[in-house]
């Protein structure tokens, strides 16, 4: 999270007139940037995120929830806007029943819209009990709320979520934004900060308001980034996917059949799948491979040579990002692996991550 240092600003204003001076603080900032994007694992953006489906919450508690039925009413709606926000993510447990089942499942039944209220009516309960059962009503319009945020927040991202589950399988994704955000996190920061300040309903109205509004301008930028690429007149299946903290460039990901094309500016990379007639069925029959490929949007299956064996790897290249430095991250987070030996049989197989 970024912070305003006075000294700092007065310095870089100083230094307009000083290209030598303005040159080290551009450096400085990329170098800043660079080392968040370092310190970013799967371990710690899930921390990150689950800060951000927090403070949301919290800034949606402000928004009337806190102001009405009595101060203890109010708070217990405040904390269950909270909770509620947060709870979709409880299906973490499900990776104690392994890696494969939490990859089945994350943003499944908890992230589901048909669900919602059934799991509202849950956590409106709970906290009414806590309470001493003053408002249910209130208390379950809190954790709608708090729960729509959530749902809403991981589906303008790129990973997709089962928001008809169990009436639809279908991940759903806009990728407007990256999953991790500073500019979301500032705002939702600010507008908390500012809501506990003044306790006035219109500034965290008016910090989801903010919010909203960079997520419509995220979704048009793509827009315009897919609408000036398809001009090209250029076959095959295409999207954009979102980058780390720039809104304004997009990874443009095509498949047209014979190979998938990466393109980010002048960059444009192309990947040609492996293909045989021995390996490559075997490795499409295994059911991590089966699953992996319901759950990537841009597979490629790459032919490599680990600990002695021959493995296909499966990745999906809409994770590929380009970082702000220039460099690229290959995203795979997650991959599935399949093992031959060396005459040629499957003896693994099974999701991973490359990050590992």
């Amino acid at each position: 999270m970024y912070t305003i240092d006075l000294e700092l600003f007065m310095q870089e204003k100083i230094a307009l007139g000083n290209p030598v001076r303005l040159e080290r603080n551009e450096g400085s900032g990329r170098m800043l940037r660079r080392r968040l994007l370092d310190w970013l694992t799967v371990r710690t953006v899930a921390v990150v995120d689950n800060l951000a489906h927090g403070l949301t919450g919290a800034v949606i508690g402000y928004c009337g929830f806190r102001q009405r039925g009595g101060s203890e009413a109010g708070r217990a709606a405040l904390w269950t806007c909270i909770a509620a926000a947060e709870f979709p993510d409880i299906d973490v447990v499900l990776g104690f029943f392994g890696r494969d089942t939490f990859f089945r499942f994350h943003r499944s039944f908890t992230h589901s819209a048909v669900m919602l209220p059934v799991w509202a009516a849950l956590i409106a309960w709970m906290f009414w009990e806590l309470s001493g059962r003053k408002s249910f009503r209130l208390l379950w319009w809190a954790a709608v709320a708090g729960l729509a945020s959530h749902l809403v927040l991981d589906w303008l991202t790129n990973y997709g979520t089962e928001l008809f589950w169990p009436l639809s399988t279908a991940r759903l994704a806009l990728s407007w934004v990256f999953i991790v955000d500073v500019y979301v996190w500032a705002i939702l920061l600010i507008g908390t900060v500012a809501a506990i300040w003044t306790q006035r309903e219109w500034v965290a109205k008016t910090a989801l308001g903010v919010l909203g509004a960079y997520f419509l301008f995220c979704g048009a930028s793509r827009a315009h980034a897919l609408d000036a690429y398809e001009a090209k007149g250029l076959t095959g299946r295409t999207d954009a996917f979102p980058q780390p903290m720039d809104p304004l460039h997009w990874t443009i990901v095509r498949d047209d059949g014979a190979a998938v094309h990466w393109v980010n500016g002048s960059r444009n990379d192309t990947f040609v799948a492996f293909h045989d007639e021995n390996l490559l069925p075997k490795a499409e029959a295994t059911e991590a491979v089966k699953l992996f490929r319901w759950f990537a949007a841009f597979p490629l299956v790459e032919k490599i040579e680990e600990n002695g064996h021959t493995v296909l790897r499966y990745r999906d290249l809409r994770f590929r990002s380009t970082m702000p430095w220039g460099g690229v991250r290959e995203g795979m987070f997650v991959i599935a692996k399949v093992v031959f030996d060396e005459r040629g049989n499957v003896i693994a197989a099974g999701l991973a991550s490359g990050e590992d």
